[in-house]
């Protein structure tokens, strides 16, 4: 059947066809449609499958694993610093001989932080033994996955694997494709009844334990398994031509057989490349062109053989690998072509989207030399890098002459106008309090989220005091080791963490908690949008139970976690809620927590007009609403003990639920059950304990 999908929707039917089992969803761009939309084939029936909201990338690809040891099929999709995080768990899949599928909606790996894709995210893990598909457009996505599972599960292979496709270039793009009918798939993918790993209580086996001097024997059967891949690849790749009429392989030559000068790539840029050379050879000039398809096994003999007749070859890489002269791919290319006459030269374009004009200008400089050259493509030096970060001030700083940096003068916020936030986006204003008490002498650690993203993006900056952007997981730790620095250096300021409630309900709470322990001077501000809202709305440590997201479509199953409980444990904190509809309330402990040689952890709840579903101009009647009917509660918490700031009159919780497009779904008798949990957990504060 044919239908226009975007990128993302075919990584969702290509999971949705191979019949998986157990999907793990976390949330980041450009990858988060793709788990939305599985989220609805499996509510519309379409896939019997569960799916894990988990807290971490690591955590999703913990999961994978975990089903897929215990008999499962399993998938995730991921990318850049997503798919980095996975690292560790990316090695125990191979060494457990775990097929996992994992899409990659491929993007540049930061920081600094990038949206394109460059490969850069999936080739730096080529040594971690998963196959790698490199993919050209939707059908070879949906394609790819179906094949991935037959490949990855043939016992001669037992390996997991990369499908990857381009972030935004590919993710978000739509366009025709075929959607191969079910029962075919169900012919071609039989279900995955796994010999070698499995969990049976009269079978008992052990897995992923310490080897010692055999470890030298594991690893030399994935080297195994990734070289009988690549026959196992071409049978199965031959198999689905028979089946579906599709034609795929390790590599995919067009027009090289007489060619004299041959282009070699990988992903979209190939569609654009093989248009070209059809224009070339109607002007008479013999050029061909080489996708290779399979990055992992890399297909050397396939290669060596397509480029034999070329005088010339010229790669084009997305990736490149500091330290080496040349891009990921051609350093692949280049060893398979050792012993070859040609010139072998390479154009690293990076995250840069190439079209028919770019190719004219990169082969008219290929035509007309004759040397190996590696050259980037149109990535000049931009002077605006130096100015946004301080190198403008090198020499100066260095001679001890005064910087010309903007300062903060009386009177003036912190946070400049001009940011990219939403319409009355509750949080931003939130922010510039915090900084307002704070003043010039703050040092800011963000985490990944809604105001990283609102906050700077280059070449501009509303941040007017020291400012450090770090990813999710990590910005505890961080902070941690910038706050050693500044009393070793004897520095004057005050560490204020900002975070959304995903960065510190979730993926950041280890690192988070690791600095609570160690008792580091660190004012921590979770601005809680109870969602992650920066991805598109999904659900989050915080998000209220039965309240919808995109990833609880039906409205979230379990309950909050209480974050302030699982601080207090770690001593001598200081722990306070906040509302920005109490803007004094707020300040008040803003000030006391910045007076405290301890750590302190401010929540301050942030109504999100698109993410709540309500009128951008009725944020702040919300905010009080949930302190009103007591579904947000003011009250600090200090040496073991609880005290409630305010004591408004109670209002009945229907009240704030439904103002709230989030809740509208809601039964009278489930508004019921909220409004007595919300009853009993405010007499509980309110004698003093939580529990």
């Amino acid at each position: 059947m044919q239908m226009f999908l975007s990128g993302n929707q075919c990584i969702s039917q290509g999971a949705r066809l191979s019949r998986v089992e157990v999907v793990a969803a976390y949330p980041i761009t450009p990858a988060t449609p793709a788990s939305e939309e599985l989220h609805e084939i499996v509510a519309r029936g379409e896939l019997d499958a569960d799916i894990i909201n988990v807290e971490s990338e690591i955590g999703a690809m913990g999961v994978c694993t975990g089903a897929t040891a215990a008999g499962c099929r399993s998938f995730s999709c991921t990318c850049s610093q997503g798919l980095a995080l996975m690292r560790e768990m990316l090695w125990a899949a191979s060494g457990m001989a775990l097929p996992v599928v994992l899409a990659i909606d491929s993007r540049e790996i930061g920081l600094p932080q990038g949206l394109l894709s460059d490969h850069s995210d999936a080739l730096s893990e080529r040594d971690a033994s998963f196959l790698q598909f490199m993919c050209e457009d939707g059908q070879e996505i949906i394609d790819s996955i179906i094949m991935a599972y037959k490949i990855g599960e043939n016992e001669k292979v037992l390996l997991p694997s990369f499908v990857v496709s381009e972030g935004h270039r590919m993710s978000h793009s739509f366009e025709l494709v075929e959607v191969p009918d079910r029962e075919e798939v169900d012919k071609f993918l039989p279900k995955y009844d796994p010999k070698h790993v499995f969990v049976d209580p009269a079978y008992p086996m052990t897995q992923g334990t310490g080897v010692m001097p055999q470890y030298p024997t594991f690893k030399m059967q994935q080297y195994r398994a990734m070289q009988e891949a690549k026959q196992v690849i071409r049978d199965v790749c031959r198999e689905f031509k028979e089946r579906f009429g599709r034609s795929y392989d390790l590599v995919q030559a067009y027009r090289t057989e007489d060619a004299e000068v041959i282009v070699v790539a990988m992903g979209s840029v190939a569609s654009v490349l093989r248009e070209k050379v059809d224009e070339y050879r109607e002007n008479g000039i013999k050029v061909g062109l080489l996708k290779i398809r399979v990055f992992r096994p890399f297909p050397e003999n396939e290669v060596r053989e397509a480029l034999s007749s070329a005088k010339k070859v010229l790669v084009i890489d997305r990736a490149c690998s500091p330290g080496s002269k040349y891009g990921v791919s051609c350093i692949e290319v280049r060893s398979a072509l050792q012993k070859a006459q040609a010139t072998i030269s390479n154009i690293i374009i990076s995250g840069k989207d190439i079209g028919t004009q770019d190719i004219d200008e990169i082969f008219d400089n290929w035509f007309n030399r004759e040397d190996d050259f590696v050259e980037w493509y149109k990535a000049g030096y931009d002077e605006r890098v130096s100015k946004l970060c301080g190198w403008d001030n090198y020499q100066k700083l260095l001679s001890g002459q005064p910087v010309e940096r903007e300062m903060v003068k009386e009177g003036e916020s912190c946070l400049s106008k001009g940011v990219m936030s939403c319409a009355g986006c509750i949080s931003l204003g939130v922010i510039r309090q915090v900084l307002n008490v704070f003043g010039d002498r703050a040092v800011v650690v963000n985490n990944s989220g809604c105001l990283s993203a609102v906050g700077a993006l280059y070449p501009l900056t509303a941040w007017r005091v020291s400012h450090f952007f770090f990813s999710y997981s990590h910005a505890g730790a961080a902070a941690s080791g910038m706050e050693v620095a500044l009393k070793r250096k004897g520095i004057d300021a005050d560490l204020v963490l900002v975070a959304g409630d995903g960065a510190l309900f979730d993926i950041g709470l280890q690192t988070f908690s690791a600095a609570l322990e160690r008792g580091h001077r660190i004012v921590y501000v979770c601005y809680d949008n109870q969602a992650y809202m920066n991805t598109g709305v999904q659900r989050s440590g915080s998000t209220p139970y039965l309240a919808r997201t995109k990833t609880t479509p039906d409205g979230r199953t379990g309950h909050t976690k209480n974050l302030e409980q699982i601080v207090a444990a770690h001593g001598d904190v200081y722990i306070a809620t906040a509302s920005p509809a109490y803007p004094d309330d707020m300040r008040k402990k803003l000030r006391k927590a910045k007076s405290l040689n301890k750590p302190s952890f401010i929540h301050i709840i942030c109504p999100c007009p698109p993410g709540w579903e309500y009128d951008p101009a009725v944020g702040i009647e919300i905010a009080r609403l949930a302190v009103e009917t007591r579904s947000f509660v003011l009250y600090e918490y200090e040496d073991g003990n609880i005290t409630i700031n305010k004591l408004p009159k109670k209002k009945p919780v229907e009240e704030y639920l439904m103002k709230q497009g989030r809740f509208s779904h809601l039964s009278e008798a489930q508004i019921a059950e909220i409004q007595e949990e919300l009853d009993e957990n405010f007499n509980r504060l309110t004698a003093g304990r939580w529990s």
